[in-house]
């Protein structure tokens, strides 16, 4: 048997769908199982040891016309159909994932369509699930396409990295002046959506704080984007001791090595903080408009059915993960910033006293484990 997972979303989306591919070689130990992601969100996954080829979505070259783009993305699914898939799994509802599903050829397509939706969506799938926006998380979100199973089980989110990624990174840590025996924390503070970020001098406050009142060596991440790293420069600024600053320097798996090696991870909501809690590092993320109760830190060996963090809003603890989030009545709107106005009030009003106590008790419980 072969099977494809298409998900064809940003990169956290792509990592929170492990637990799905986990699970199917649970269920079926033979099959060959391959995943279908968008270009960009491939390096998440490629490694994971129950995946036989990971698959790129060719994405318009600069310069290339529509038709050019057509015609090789054609011939990506011509190549996907004669792989002979058995089942495909189509994670989201976007139109591109069925459209890909059909073209397969898979006998069974199971995926997500939305309530009333259009027959052609409708008939592209032979097993489609309505999903009606439940507040599920979503590793639960990619779960439910299965059958559901007679027994709970382990449920975790797996992030591949090698020690060629550490090295790397030690590598520039060591350049920068770090020394090994300096306990690290990694500190992700932006958002490609800065309606999802703190206030700069707060989060340097809090840089501060772990630097001269708890002895760590904070390591500031990054994407490449050039808005993403002045925020990052803007935010290192404002601290009384500079932290490490490698934003916009490392790849993904780099990043993934980084938290695995870090006593802590502190940071907003990102796909940076999955990857954290995918290693096994302890997370204290800040959330605003989005729902902790879909995108939380996942805790590894959660059992399946039980929703690791079951309020609508407030702080939440879930394993070694902490998700600090106002307890207003309209958090979490969903939107970018109030109103649309990219600016979000339930973090630009999150003061830092309420940030710090659960950062020192996280460096705590993760001392206690050493």
């Amino acid at each position: 048997m072969k099977i494809l997972v298409i998900k064809f979303r940003n990169i956290g989306d792509v990592l929170l769908a492990s637990p799905l591919l986990s699970r199917l070689r649970a269920t079926h130990e033979r099959a060959e199982i391959h995943m279908l992601v968008k270009s960009g969100t491939e390096a998440v996954v490629a490694g994971h040891p129950v995946l036989a080829r990971v698959w790129v979505l060719p994405r318009r070259e600069a310069g290339e016309s529509a038709l050019g783009h057509l015609r090789r993305q054609w011939a990506f699914a011509r190549a996907l159909r004669r792989e002979r898939f058995d089942i495909v799994f189509n994670t989201t509802e976007g139109d591109r994932g069925i459209i890909f599903a059909f073209l397969s050829g898979a006998r069974r397509r199971i995926g997500y369509l939305k309530p009333g939706d259009k027959w052609w969506r409708r008939w592209m799938l032979t097993e489609p699930h309505v999903w009606r926006g439940e507040r599920r998380h979503n590793v639960y979100r990619n779960l439910m396409l299965l059958p559901p199973a007679a027994e709970a089980f382990p449920v975790s989110v797996t992030c591949p990295w090698d020690e060629a990624d550490w090295r790397a990174v030690a590598s520039r840590l060591e350049a920068a002046g770090w020394r090994p025996e300096q306990p690290l924390v990694h500190v992700h503070p932006v958002s490609r959506w800065f309606f999802k970020c703190w206030p700069d001098e707060r989060m340097a406050a809090a840089i501060d704080h772990l630097q001269i009142e708890r002895g760590a060596r904070v390591v500031l991440t990054s994407g490449p984007d050039v808005r993403e790293r002045e925020r990052l420069a803007a935010i290192a600024a404002c601290c009384h001791r500079p932290p490490l600053d490698l934003g916009g320097r490392l790849s993904l798996k780099e990043v993934a090595a980084l938290s695995a090696h870090s006593r802590l991870f502190f940071g907003v909501d990102t796909a940076p903080m999955h990857m954290a809690a995918a290693v096994g590092t302890p997370v204290v993320a800040l959330f605003g408009p989005s729902g902790v109760f879909e995108w939380g830190p996942w805790p590894n060996g959660a059992r399946a059915g039980a929703d690791p963090y079951p309020a609508r809003n407030g702080v939440q603890a879930a394993g070694p993960h902490v998700a600090i989030q106002k307890a207003w009545e309209c958090v979490p709107c969903g939107r970018d910033g109030c109103d649309g106005s990219k600016e979000s009030r339930c973090l630009d009003e999150l003061a830092v006293e309420e940030v710090l106590p659960h950062i020192d008790r996280a460096l705590q419980l993760a001392s206690s484990r050493d």
